[in-house]
């Protein structure tokens, strides 16, 4: 019996493409778990909550009326980002108490400072476990889970197909929006970002640069209706 996951990568606000992406294939492809990395974990949670499609993409269009702007913050110990991460905790706490997983959901994390991969399952995953993999390290603060620390969850492999193939998916779609990163993203990590993919794996990206590194971590409505279109086009 095939086992079906769908996988969405990290890439901060160029995750609304996988918005887009996720209003193509809906109606067509059934996943039995979920797994995000980062600003695909936001995601992640909502697919795994059948949200309607367009109420994801509405949540994206909409972002600057969903959370307060980010704004800057002096760290005040180890782990500590400069960003003030209070908008995007209230907005995750808002959609976590809103929509709960009917779908099994995985969201991935990098612990400690080896930055060891680790994927919390279903009911394991809080408000915390989403804020540690959208924790790039020095912009937003780690969350402290089990007593240590936790960073983003894309660092070792923005699209964390490896979780999928470790659940034992035997069908995997995964929407990957990180497809030029930067030179010192996962430095020292390199043979991290990319495994090879299986037999069984369905690749959805971009068909080039989404934007600069800055758009994807600055909200734009236009850009959030150009890539949510970008992103069912690819999908289709």
């Amino acid at each position: 019996m095939a086992k079906r996951a769908l996988v969405l990568s990290g890439g901060g606000m160029f995750a609304a493409f996988q918005a887009g992406a996720w209003r193509a294939l809906a109606g067509r492809f059934a996943p039995d778990v979920v797994i995000g990395a980062s600003a695909g974990a936001l995601n992640a949670w909502m697919v795994a909550g059948r949200v309607d499609p367009e109420e994801l993409c509405r949540l994206w269009l909409t972002l600057d009326e969903q959370m307060e702007a980010p704004r800057l913050q002096w760290p005040r110990r180890w782990g500590d980002g400069i960003v003030d991460a209070t908008g995007l905790e209230q907005l995750l706490r808002r959609v976590t108490k809103e929509h709960k997983p009917a779908l099994g959901l995985g969201v991935t994390v990098c612990e400690g400072w080896r930055l060891r991969n680790r994927v919390y399952w279903d009911g394991e995953v809080r408000v915390e476990h989403l804020l540690a993999s959208c924790a790039v390290p020095g912009v937003l603060s780690a969350q402290r889970l089990g007593g240590g620390l936790s960073f983003d969850g894309g660092l070792r492999g923005a699209c964390p197909v490896w979780a999928a193939e470790e659940w034992g998916a035997t069908e995997i779609v995964a929407i990957d929006v990180w497809t030029d990163l930067p030179w010192w993203w996962g430095l020292g990590l390199r043979r991290w970002l990319r495994r090879p993919d299986g037999a069984r794996v369905w690749r959805i990206q971009p068909p080039g640069r989404l934007g600069r590194m800055r758009e994807s971590a600055v909200w734009s409505r236009a850009n959030m209706e150009r890539w949510i279109a970008a992103g069912e086009a690819a999908a289709r």
